[in-house]
């Protein structure tokens, strides 16, 4: 042992006996036998006798309740900065998604809506608020919607031909029930047909994709970037296929014409049937690769005369114009 851990020891002993008992004599001894048995003993009794004085143990009570209030301040204050943390975090979080939803609700926020539905047999001209201009063919239908972001039409029925005023910034999409062409400044054409979509460029690069609505199954397709004198159709199955056809073949009605290039009765069907007031229908077997470019005055000649170039008949109902193959 220690000469104080030894002290401590006869001071317990000594508080419990007597000044005349038999242990005084050893006590001491002990502290007789060397000066610093005496001066630990001394020192030990001196800190005893503090910390059970009154004042004493009240200062010391103070110190440890003070010690626990710094402590838990301390804490308190560390649990706060935490909280605090965790608060502008959060806040920053939800100040960021609230300025992106303003600035999407800023940019889906039309700048310019019209919508133009032309009738049978009549052409259109329009100069959209770009300086856009449109030619929209004879029984067409389409809507125009101009974003911060980009320039949007939906071409419902019919043909329109577009001179697109460049905006690196915005750029023009014109799309259909099963394409999407997108152009930043040309000159191009598109047509819907019943069985596709034909985009025609007349100068200019435009990119033409198949348009895959949300929930059906993605299709294996091809992207086509065409460019001047360039013809993209794009089919009901997606597929985009670069065909071997004039594109000024498109803006023939311009001129007042209509040109067949290598056509089917669908295909002849819907196009006279845009300057015709009543509406031709093809019916029974296909019938292709029939070619005549014709005066749109001459349509009733022309269907008088189709059954002389193609294996059709012509028959009236008094609802349609029938074009039937011949069996």
């Amino acid at each position: 042992m220690t000469v104080s851990e030894v002290a401590a020891q006869w001071y317990l002993r000594m508080r419990e006996h007597s000044q005349g008992a038999p242990e005084r004599e050893d006590f001491e001894r002990w502290l007789a036998d060397d000066p610093r048995h005496a001066s630990e003993y001394e020192s030990i009794t001196r800190a005893m006798q503090r910390m059970s004085s009154p004042d004493s143990l009240s200062s010391l009570a103070d110190e440890a309740e003070q010690h626990a209030f710094l402590a838990q301040e301390a804490k308190r204050k560390n649990k706060q900065r935490r909280v605090g943390q965790l608060f502008m975090v959060a806040l920053l979080c939800i100040m960021s998604f609230v300025f992106h939803q303003q600035y999407l609700d800023w940019q889906a926020t039309p700048v310019m809506q019209l919508a133009a539905q032309n009738p049978v047999g009549q052409i259109a001209h329009k100069t959209l608020d770009d300086g856009t201009r449109v030619t929209l063919s004879a029984k067409s239908d389409m809507e125009v919607t101009y974003y911060r972001h980009e320039r949007h039409v939906l071409l419902r029925e019919g043909e329109a031909i577009f001179e697109v005023t460049k905006d690196p910034d915005r750029p023009f999409i014109v799309e259909t029930d099963t394409a999407k062409v997108t152009v930043l400044g040309t000159r191009f054409a598109v047509n819907r047909l019943d069985q596709l979509v034909r985009v025609s460029v007349d100068h200019g690069t435009v990119k033409v994709e198949p348009k895959v609505e949300e929930g059906e199954q993605e299709v294996v397709s091809e992207t086509r970037i065409i460019t001047n004198g360039q013809v993209v159709e794009v089919y009901p199955n997606r597929a985009t296929v670069l065909v071997n056809r004039p594109a000024s073949d498109a803006f023939a009605f311009l001129d007042g014409r209509l040109v067949f290039d290598r056509a089917d009765i669908d295909e002849i069907a819907t196009t006279v049937s845009r300057y015709r007031q009543k509406p031709v229908r093809a019916v029974g077997k296909d019938i292709r690769n029939i070619s005549a470019d014709i005066n749109i005055r001459d349509i009733e000649q022309f269907l008088r005369g189709l059954p002389n170039i193609a294996k059709v008949s012509i028959k009236e109902t008094p609802q349609y114009t029938l074009i039937s193959s011949k069996h």
